[in-house]
């Protein structure tokens, strides 16, 4: 049985967002022992056989800042005020006797901690998620991408510390390998989608969608070139109704709707918020097909939960869709030809037919049972 603590230094007022937990449910029936660090203090959670939507819920008196909105400065200068706080229960670490310490994604926060726990610990095995990469040239705020840069870079150097490294994509493991890690330290695994939620949920919800978006309300997400296909169809469909299901910062959210309201598209749109588990399913389904033109992705779970609840789904030509939707589960088309993606919509809703079939046989092949297994067997190995 491994004893593995994770690594959540600033668990947030919402608890652990649900594709972990199914992933960290799998590893506690797997036989795991699960312990959550918090930053302040260290619980067990058993997960095994319960339903993490539920579970999620009681994380509340967990959580290790207080409900409010972040500003990215705000939560970058918050994330390392908590993790010196950290820093301040090695020694209670150390006495827990783990065999793994584990950062649930490469994030600077969620790396400061486990790095000088190996530093004092050299026995336990460190293990890291790796799911993006922060370019320097992304658009938004220039300072702000600046910092998200730095930190990037910072969090690499801290990685090469780590002794496994499990990576979502093929594109992820060759960045790795270029910049200079190991690639014994590498593994493949990749992300996964709550299959059986899926499968069980109907549509629902009294929203009239024609098209939605979900996801986080940032630049690189194309939430811009959305609006430019909004402004297209609507010439020809003139209730088309897109939904965004997702949040971001305050910041960001204002500017995205002043550009709504400066292009006479307030009354097109709808704003859903964050919805998560059977609710986000069952809005999804009722919507009738899905939009994504974000110009970064290293997966897209959102898409590919999209596509599996069969929606026709419009993305632009990023190698790792690419490699994921071979078969024509997504219309993929050149990045920022947002006039083409109107283009096809508007064809869709003259064929009346709102149905993926191939995107729905791609239902089963990702489970977070598989990445958990896959993360499983490399840290029994090791």
């Amino acid at each position: 049985m491994k004893r593995i603590l994770i690594n959540f230094v600033t668990l947030g007022r919402d608890g652990i967002d649900i594709p972990r937990l199914l992933k960290f449910r799998a590893l506690n029936e797997m036989g795991c022992e699960l312990y959550l660090f918090s930053g302040t203090f260290i619980k067990k959670i058993e997960l095994a056989g319960k339903d993490v939507y539920t579970f999620n819920e009681t994380l509340s008196e967990l959580k290790t800042y207080p409900r409010r909105k972040w500003s990215k400065m705000g939560f970058m200068f918050y994330a390392l005020k908590m993790n010196l706080r950290g820093l301040l229960h090695l020694l209670k670490i150390k006495r827990g006797n783990y065999d793994v310490i584990y950062s649930p994604a490469s994030v600077l926060d969620f790396l400061i901690i486990p790095y000088f726990v190996k530093i004092f610990n050299k026995k336990i095995v460190w293990a890291s998620v790796f799911d993006n990469i922060v370019p320097l040239n992304d658009p938004g705020n220039k300072i702000i991408r600046f910092l998200g840069w730095f930190f990037f870079r910072a969090s690499l150097i801290l990685l090469k510390k780590a002794d496994l490294i499990f990576v979502i994509s093929e594109d992820l493991r060759y960045f790795l390998l270029k910049t200079g890690f190991p690639e014994k330290k590498i593994i493949l695994t990749a992300n996964g989608i709550d299959n059986e939620l899926i499968r069980k949920t109907e549509a629902g919800g009294n929203f009239k969608i024609d098209a939605i978006f979900m996801g986080r309300i940032n630049e690189t997400k194309g939430i811009y070139d959305m609006l430019e296909v909004l402004d297209t169809v609507r010439k020809v469909y003139p209730n088309f109704q897109l939904a965004i299901m997702g949040d971001g910062d305050n910041t960001t959210k204002k500017q995205f709707r002043d550009r709504i309201n400066k292009m006479d598209l307030k009354k097109n749109v709808q704003f859903l918020g964050f919805r998560s588990g059977l609710e986000k399913i069952s809005i999804l389904k009722n919507a009738k097909c899905f939009l994504f033109m974000s110009v970064r992705e290293s997966f897209g779970v959102s898409l590919l939960e999209a596509v599996c609840c069969g929606l026709p789904a419009f993305a632009y030509d990023l190698p790792q869709l690419m490699k994921i939707y071979k078969n024509g589960e997504v219309d993929i088309s050149p990045k920022g030809d947002y006039k083409l993606v109107a283009r096809k919509i508007i064809k869709l809703f003259e064929s009346g037919s709102f149905s993926n079939e191939k995107g729905k046989l791609l239902l089963d092949k990702y489970s977070w049972e598989r990445v958990a297994e896959t993360e499983y067997n490399a840290i029994k190995n090791l």
